[in-house]
């Protein structure tokens, strides 16, 4: 049933997408451009929000660097930016998408370094990029963009949606906290000199 859903919401985004860059007067290589962006952030932005998802994101072996790298690829608000750049929407196009690129990776730098407060971090993190794409100007081609890219690399992807850790079958995020923890309490011990004044 998720995977109807995914596929649904793609399609509809992609529908909605090229008719939001017709009205917006986008070229014909904007338009199917912004459109095959939108059939992959609709369906992902609800995709990795299930649970199912949620729980192949932290499968074993999964850690910061591996969540990192999935969304470097997401070089979404680049093609954005510059499809509006070529079609004159905006003049400083690649300047729009590298903030929100930009945004987008430290959000997801953040989340992965607390991840007892993932839920928390992922929501409010999610509505700061909502809020981002307020101040800098929605694109008129694109004005899905925000709405959809934010919701499924932070709160979704990186932050593990809202499932608590019960619902998910792991306690990788507490155990995550608690390790790094007790590794820094070990560093410590390990540093204390002796009472001969060499280090243990």
């Amino acid at each position: 049933m998720n995977n109807v859903i995914a596929i649904g919401s793609g399609i509809i985004g992609l529908a909605y997408a090229r008719e939001s860059a017709t009205r917006a007067g986008a070229g014909s290589v904007s338009r199917e451009t912004l459109g095959v962006l939108a059939l992959d952030l609709f369906g992902g932005a609800y995709v990795n929000n299930t649970r199912a998802c949620v729980r192949w994101y932290e499968r074993a072996g999964q850690g910061r660097r591996e969540h990192l790298v999935f969304a470097a690829c997401h070089l979404h608000p680049l093609i954005v930016g510059a499809t509006g750049q070529r079609d004159g929407e905006r003049d400083n196009g690649m300047a729009w998408g590298l903030v929100h690129y930009g945004y987008m990776l430290l959000g997801t730098a953040v989340i992965r370094a607390f991840p007892a407060r993932r839920r928390g971090l992922g929501a409010m993190l999610t509505a700061g990029g909502l809020v981002l794409d307020a101040v800098l100007g929605r694109s008129a081609a694109a004005p899905w963009f925000a709405w959809t890219y934010y919701p499924k690399l932070l709160l979704g992807h990186a932050a593990g949606s809202l499932w608590p850790d019960e619902y998910l079958g792991v306690d990788r995020w507490v155990a995550s906290t608690r390790d790094t923890v007790y590794s820094e309490s070990m560093r410590r011990t390990h540093d204390r000199p002796s009472p001969d004044g060499t280090l243990r």
